[in-house]
């Protein structure tokens, strides 16, 4: 297949590369065998069947014993706790399920969800005073923590205990928490260093209730229910979706499919995915985003409203109040992202006459940009141009709340360190992160974050290359292999879904459908397919009838047609 060799995708402009060998093949098992042998498995491993059984023991994670024997003797002696969670998807799903379950077991439990604009991330030391004003003693935080030194020595000093689950980078001093449970410490690496916030907090309680359980208290509530909002927040913060991740989101789908609790049955309803056909993309693309246009838009607390509401009907309007934020999240963020595209490009203008070396700069703020947007515009330029974007508001203090969103190859949490003169509170992980900047260093943090990238770039051998899993023919689109793609479900980050390129076949015919879908009709020599585009328009003039195309795509079962028919999902076209 040499002759694909340099080819590219049109809409990402990324080269090919073969994950394995490309071998084109009309035979389907073969097909099937080549992307075992690509992803080193074979279909007796454990890969194949994620058991809850599977799951690491939680204990191994560092600081967990005491966490959870002193979390413990709260359950059983009633005492009031408080929960500081974050305004995003993890930070409230994680917020939730700490809330249900404890207040479960007859716990007296608050919360706080901070305002993304007014507070920010992190636990304020004003909400750890308020919490002690109504008699906690015992303060649990989700998704954070990890950097909130101020936060630590304010409950230190106030002599009611806090314990940080949190999976963020630490800063080189930890906070003196009564327990910090964050597998990112250099000490620790649980589950591979590869849990969200929630799934953080997850761990917290199957510790509680293993130790109550040897206590002979164990309490009636059944953690398993919580994995809807388990498997959510992992898809939404990008997590990889091996090992314990990949077991918590396949048991969380399964949930969902069986018996959602009523806040995540509502939400399902309102982002029209039916239930049997969820999967990681119903989080990505229709749930996750409902969840986080509260935080974005109003407060967070809406969308905690929703998680924890034990009334359907109650449930539905709170369903659709955050289907209406999302709405006007997604005009801001169009907008926004129009004036940032400008504004760079009169950056890098300004750059090119100037004695700077010459590199595109991905770093710019505006005065009136809408905090709860920013990082959704800079995940859309990280992802157009390939690398980490930083994308900022003026708060009420005239500083600039920047946030970053990286792509595969970057680490946006080692960015932040290496550009942390520069800020006054930072904190992120791999994938995002964000942190404040003085409005006077602006321009020193963009040519430290430039050349952080450049380094980056430089150092890990960051490249564009799109992995190919094989080359099919139209003859070996067969139910059969179909259906045994599916055994790598939940696909995602870590583990992407099986992409195949179908070279030199014939559109035969294409139909436009509502929502800029394309239906295709394809064929070569000696066999013909169907396929199908989601949000075409971008490919529609490759797509047309009578010409000749290489395709890029997954291979699934046509729910739609039903009995053994199949469909290529068309991802990209050549070029």
């Amino acid at each position: 297949m040499d002759i694909f060799t340099g080819k590219r995708s049109k809409k990402g402009q990324a080269e090919l590369a073969w994950r394995h060998q490309a071998l084109s093949t009309h035979d389907p098992l073969a097909a099937w065998q080549g992307v075992l042998t690509a992803r080193g498995l074979h279909e007796s491993d454990a890969f194949f069947n994620p058991a809850l059984s599977g799951l690491p023991d939680p204990f191994l994670m560092v600081d967990m014993d005491k966490a959870a024997q002193r979390l413990a003797d709260a359950v059983q002696n009633k005492e009031k706790m408080h929960v500081f969670g974050d305004f995003d998807c993890d930070g409230v799903s994680g917020t939730s399920i700490l809330v249900d379950a404890l207040s479960a077991a007859g716990v007296d439990v608050m919360y706080s969800i901070p305002h993304r604009a007014d507070d920010g991330h992190g636990i304020g030391v004003d909400a750890v005073r308020a919490a002690h004003q109504a008699g906690v003693t015992l303060g649990l935080s989700v998704d954070t923590g990890t950097t909130c030194l101020a936060a630590s020595d304010e409950a230190i000093t106030l002599g009611f205990d806090l314990m940080i689950t949190d999976h963020h980078l630490p800063d080189a001093v930890l906070p003196k928490a009564f327990a910090l449970l964050n597998p990112a410490r250099q000490d620790c690496g649980f589950a591979d260093r590869v849990l969200c916030g929630t799934g953080v907090a997850f761990f917290l309680l199957m510790a509680t209730w293993k130790v109550l359980s040897g206590r002979g208290q164990r309490p009636a509530y059944d953690l398993k229910q919580l994995l809807d909002r388990v498997a959510m927040a992992t898809v939404a913060d990008v997590m990889e979706l091996r090992g314990v991740n990949r077991i918590l989101v396949h048991h969380g789908l399964q949930q969902l499919k069986t018996s959602p609790s009523i806040g995540m049955s509502a939400l399902m309803d309102s982002a029209r995915v039916k239930r049997q056909r969820i999967s990681t993309e119903s989080f990505g693309f229709y749930m996750a985003p409902r969840i986080n246009a509260a935080g974005r838009m109003r407060h967070g607390e809406e969308a905690m409203r929703l998680l924890c509401c034990q009334d359907p009907d109650e449930a539905v309007l709170l369903a659709k109040g955050l289907d209406n934020c999302n709405q006007e999240r997604r005009k801001i963020e169009t907008d926004t992202y129009k004036e940032a595209v400008g504004k760079l490009q009169d950056l890098q203008t300004n750059s090119r006459s100037s004695s700077q070396e010459e590199f595109e700069i991905l770093a710019v703020y505006d005065n009136h940009w809408h905090a709860g947007v920013v990082g959704l515009v800079a995940g859309r330029l990280a992802r157009q141009h390939g690398r980490p974007a930083a994308v900022g508001f003026v708060d009420n203090d005239n500083n600039i709340r920047v946030s970053l969103r990286g792509k595969a190859g970057f680490h946006v949490g080692d960015l932040l360190h290496a550009c942390a003169e520069h800020l006054s509170g930072f904190g992120g992980h791999a994938g995002a992160g964000g942190g404040t900047v003085k409005a006077a260093s602006w321009n020193a943090f963009v040519l430290d974050f430039t050349k952080a990238v450049q380094q980056q770039q430089r150092d890990g051998g960051v490249n564009n290359h799109l992995l190919i899993d094989g080359v099919l023919t139209l003859e070996a689109l067969h139910i059969g292999l179909a259906r045994r793609l599916q055994k790598f479900e939940p696909v995602g980050h870590g583990n992407p879904a099986c992409l195949w390129l179908l070279p030199e076949v014939q559109v035969l015919e294409m139909k436009k459908l509502k929502g800029g879908v394309l239906r295709l009709r394809l064929g070569d020599d000696t066999s013909f397919a169907n396929a199908v585009v989601f949000g075409g328009s971008a490919l529609e003039e490759d797509l047309q009838a009578g010409l000749t195309v290489s395709l890029l795509g997954k291979l699934q079962p046509d729910d739609f047609r039903g009995g053994d028919a199949v469909q290529f999902v068309v991802e990209d076209v050549l070029v």
